[in-house]
């Protein structure tokens, strides 16, 4: 039987060498200035009325996707898989996921609808005020 001493592995486990800067580090505020400092002309500025208008729908499709999981999940509980276990472990585990499942997907779909509502009207008048131009 073949046995490797430690004599033999230390050789194989030596660290790299670190190599030590002589100059100081960048910084990174002057690497990236010229993209900061150099205004965009074509971009407009930011009007707080349409950021807190997307904030508003941002948080209510947040609400409606969480009130679309409640309710699956709800509706999972209801509606259990017809299944023979073998443990109770596994009745609980398929139960809860079931349940999760079917939450994830309210949610998904409430969302999707969400985003239908509010999408088409949006497109309807970007396409509007194309043809005005």
């Amino acid at each position: 039987m073949n046995t490797v001493g430690n004599d033999q592995i230390r050789p194989m486990l030596r660290v790299m060498p670190k190599r030590r800067r002589s100059e100081p580090m960048p910084d990174v505020f002057e690497t990236f200035a010229h993209r900061v400092d150099e205004g965009d002309e074509s971009a407009a500025p930011i009007d707080a009325a349409q950021m807190a208008k997307g904030a508003g729908l941002s948080l209510g499709l947040m609400i409606l996707a969480a009130l679309g999981f409640v309710l699956g999940f709800w509706t999972g509980t209801q509606n259990e898989p017809d299944l023979a276990y073998d443990h109770l472990v596994w009745e609980g585990i398929i139960k809860v996921g079931f349940a999760a499942l079917c939450g994830v997907l309210a949610a998904a779909l409430v969302l999707a609808l969400a985003t239908l509502a509010i999408g088409v009207p949006w497109v309807q008048r970007q396409r509007q005020s194309d043809r005005r131009r």
